[in-house]
Formats: structure tokens, sequence, C-alpha cells
């Protein structure tokens, strides 16, 4: 719990400190005229809307819960849908190949992380960044910062953040107690035995030997990093930071004897595939049902990953 509280002090700090505080101030202009008008206007004072000028979309306290069987459907139409066969025969091939070089490509990131006490530090708290605590933590900032400036697009993203949690995370516990594959840590092979259905009893008591295939931390991550940059489509640096940020967490999660990379793609793209499910269902209203609030909170990267609160007058 020490260490859990340390973690999270650190993280919101990063997150909160370097956020920018972006105050919209007035300007002399000798002669504006219309159209330089309207482009401070759109440049100063972000509102609540998704990225369009006349719709904002909704969302229920309770999606979490009552969208969760939705979710499951919607993704089981998408496994079975034929145009999907090429990328699915794709992640076949891919993951194959992986699997061909499992042993030699995770090695020595595993050995780097037994041999150093450096290495350890430091993997251990990038792979912390993939779990749950991170983010729920992630969703608490979203859905604070919501409530404080009643901004309902922040409250929606915080909710969505819960929910793809929830669903991907499911799946993917599914996937490993069918799959029941090795973990690098716990391998009798050099890449690590598939061992499908293992008795419920015996996977509980030693999860390290089936839980590798595919790795939850990358999916669930996927799928929370989708579903924020869906929410904010103008901000374009969230998904090139986030995918490498997923990338230095897959590595950690290798170098700690978790996962082969192999596991990973599979879990990338059922958190891609949940996180397009749960952002794409944002229903869009009229103007006379939009928030008018000028206060807003949204992701920013200028002096470093944050959330910039935003004030128009």
């Amino acid at each position: 719990m020490k260490q859990f509280i340390s973690y999270s002090y650190l993280i919101l700090s990063i997150i909160v400190l370097s956020g920018n505080c972006a105050i919209a101030q007035e300007w002399v202009n000798p002669i504006p005229d219309e159209s330089q008008i309207k482009e401070a206007i759109q440049t100063l004072q972000l509102n609540n809307t998704i990225s369009t000028d006349n719709e904002t979309a909704s969302f229920s306290w309770h999606d979490p819960i009552t969208k969760f069987p939705e979710d499951l459907f919607k993704f089981g139409v998408e496994v079975f849908n034929p145009k999907n066969i090429p990328t699915i025969a794709g992640l076949a091939v891919l993951s194959g190949a992986l699997m061909s070089v499992d042993h030699s490509t995770s090695s020595p990131f595993y050995k780097s992380y037994q041999t150093s006490s450096s290495s350890r530090s430091v993997t251990k708290k990038i792979s912390w960044l993939g779990g749950g605590e991170f983010h729920l933590i992630v969703a608490s900032l979203f859905g604070g910062a919501g409530l404080v400036l009643k901004n309902d697009r922040a409250i929606r993203t915080a909710l969505q953040i819960v929910e793809a949690e929830l669903v991907c995370g499911l799946t993917v516990q599914l996937l490993k107690r069918v799959s029941g594959r090795e973990s690098p840590q716990s391998a009798t092979t050099p890449r690590g035995l598939f061992r499908p259905f293992p008795n419920w009893g015996e996977y509980a008591r030693n999860e390290t030997k089936f839980y590798s295939f595919p790795s939850g931390h990358l999916s669930t991550s996927m799928a929370v990093l989708t579903v924020i940059a869906d929410n904010y489509p103008e901000s374009s640096w969230i998904r090139p930071v986030g995918y490498t940020a997923l990338g230095i967490i897959g590595i950690s999660l290798a170098a700690r004897g978790w996962h082969w990379f192999s596991d990973y793609p599979l879990a990338i793209a059922i958190g891609y595939a949940y996180g397009k499910i749960i952002s794409g269902r944002n229903q869009l209203f009229s103007d006379d049902q939009k928030d008018k609030s000028k206060l807003s909170v949204v992701p920013t990267y200028i002096y470093g990953p944050g959330l910039s609160i935003n004030y128009s007058f």
C-alpha cells in the first residue's frame, strides 16, 4: 500500500503539475475582420464538443456496467465478421513469426533484469504504468477535473476508461485460461508450452505457468489509449506518444519474465477493438442540448504529458 501511494503521488504530480494552464488573453488588432475574429474564437475557446461545431456526445454514469454486454456482443460480431479474416490471419502469422524467435528476443531483457538492480527498479516502475491501478488513476484525474470544471467530455472519458478496463480485462482473462501458455519465468521449453484449458484451481495456485497469452497489460493499455485519443481527436500527439509508451511497457514486461513478445499482437488488437467500440458509441445531440461551458480540460504535451485547463473570457 505504501508503494502504491508513492507511485500514485508521483504520477499525479507529473500529470497535474506539468499540465499547462492556458488562459486566453485579449489583444489589440487595429482592423480586425470577421475571419480573424472567428479564427481567434476557435483557437481560444475550447468547449465540451468532441470535434464538431454543432454537436456534443452523451454518456451515462452506469455505462461501464450496463454497456458491458453490448461491448462483448459487438466484439464477437467483429471477430466473426468475414471482412476481418485478413486481419485475423495477419495477426496469426505475425504471432507465429514472433513465437519462432521468442527465446532469443526476450532473453537479453530478462537476463538484464535478473542481474542489474537498477534495471529491476526502472522496469518495475515502467510495467506498473500498464496496469489497472495506473489506468484507474488516469480515469480519476479525468473524472475529477470534469466534475470540478463541469466538463462532460472529461467525465465521459473517465467512464469509458473504466469500461475499457473492465470489458477488455475480462476478455483477456478468459483467453489466458483458454490458452494456458507458460510465461518466460516459468517456461519449461525455450518458447513456453501451451496447456489449453488448465484446471482453474491449478491456475490460481501457479498463474505464471498459464497466464502469458495474451498480455493483459498491453491489451487494456491499448484500449485506454484508444478511448482517450478518440475523445480528444484535436490532440494529435496522444497516439504517437501513447504507442511509444506501449512499446516501452512491452519491453519491461518481457524483461520481468511475464510475457513473450508474441503475446502482444493479439493483445493490442483486442485493446484497439474495444477502444473503438466504446468510444464509437458516443451519441450526438443538437445545439439546444449542448453544454455551453467555457471551461475545458484536454490532454497536452508541451512541457510533458499533462492536462491543460482552458478558460476563455
